[in-house]
């Protein structure tokens, strides 16, 4: 009976889900962090120093840049507001309630997708998300898209999911660090080995992933390194 989710339960559970998401929009940025990436996103938009982010005009080592890229963006887009600096939260939170609904959908029966689906989009977890916005809520849609795609990849072997998994696992790098790398393989690679798929890791085409995967970290590379040297790369990388 619980995983019996009929479509119109599905539909308007996940409307008023985003009607919540949609409100948190308008509500004030929240102390300490929110305010924090808010402000940096701003600076980023009114110095044009994209590679180098800057708190309060110093120097800042500790979060990957991807929030405060798309906030800017966004600030740029529709003004300096909360709603503007929330956006992108909100779009990675739905695109992460999709890619759940898709990921499941590879190995289970419709009721069950439409089940997983519903247990994120009403969470606390992710109304808090899209109102306290930090990096998680990137870094959660990044995920889970990506495994979507590699599970899609590894079930199919086309093209376009090899694509969609490399972009979402650097996506996932750029949101909070290489755990994004980390969260992707503990879910992809044990996989493999238990279904027995290991030979797939071989597949010459993951090279390209790795190029891809390189080529969105390059930026950011390159600003770490201009403003703090190798110690920024270590950081990244290895220290955080």
């Amino acid at each position: 009976f619980i995983c019996r989710v009929s479509p119109r339960f599905f539909y308007l559970s996940l409307f008023f889900s985003l009607l919540i998401g949609v409100a948190n929009l308008f509500v004030d940025v929240m102390e300490i962090d929110a305010a924090q990436y808010a402000e940096m996103s701003w600076e980023m938009l009114r110095t044009g120093q994209y590679l180098e982010p800057t708190c309060l005009g110093r120097s800042y080592l500790d979060k990957p840049p991807l929030l405060f890229w798309l906030s800017s963006l966004s600030f740029q887009l529709f003004g300096v507001n909360n709603a503007a600096y929330k956006l992108p939260s909100l779009l990675f939170a739905v695109l992460a309630v999709c890619s759940v609904y898709r990921f499941a959908k590879i190995f289970y029966d419709e009721s069950t997708a439409r089940l997983a689906a519903l247990l994120l989009a009403t969470s606390q977890a992710m109304y808090m998300a899209t109102n306290d916005v930090r990096t998680d809520t990137l870094l959660m849609g990044a995920v889970i898209f990506s495994i979507w795609q590699w599970a899609q990849f590894f079930e199919t072997s086309q093209n376009k999911n090899l694509l969609g998994g490399s972009v979402g696992t650097g996506l996932a790098l750029l949101a909070k660090g290489p755990i994004g790398l980390i969260a992707v393989g503990a879910a992809v690679a044990p996989h493999l080995l238990w279904k027995r798929k290991w030979k797939q890791l071989l597949d010459w085409r993951l090279l390209i992933s790795l190029f891809i995967i390189g080529a969105m970290l390059l930026p950011m590379s390159i600003g770490l390194y201009q403003q703090h040297g190798l110690a920024g790369l270590r950081f990244y990388f290895w220290t955080q």
